[in-house]
């Protein structure tokens, strides 16, 4: 399978929220900017990782482990994911 990486240019953050959401095993609507995995919608703690493959894969950017405890929101994915396609593509 193929790896599909993204400029910032094509970034779509709709596209995004469903990568998310086929992670979680959510319907994508679920999915909100603020949701809270963990408290709101009721995922395990194992899911930044799923989403940080599925990141890497669909866009070609991969997430630091360190960074892993970060991603708690969809807000704060798609930021993540927005500042590293700009700082590669200012590169």
């Amino acid at each position: 399978m193929p790896t599909h990486t993204h400029t910032d240019q094509a970034f779509d953050a709709e596209e995004l929220r469903t990568v998310v959401a086929e992670a979680l095993e959510l319907p994508a609507d679920e999915v909100t900017d603020d949701a809270r995995f963990k408290e709101d919608l009721e995922v395990d703690s194992l899911i930044s990782l799923e989403i940080a493959v599925r990141v890497e894969e669909r866009y070609g950017v991969k997430i630091d482990e360190s960074r892993l405890a970060e991603i708690g929101s969809f807000r704060l994915v798609r930021e993540l994911i927005e500042a590293e396609l700009n700082g590669a593509s200012a590169t």
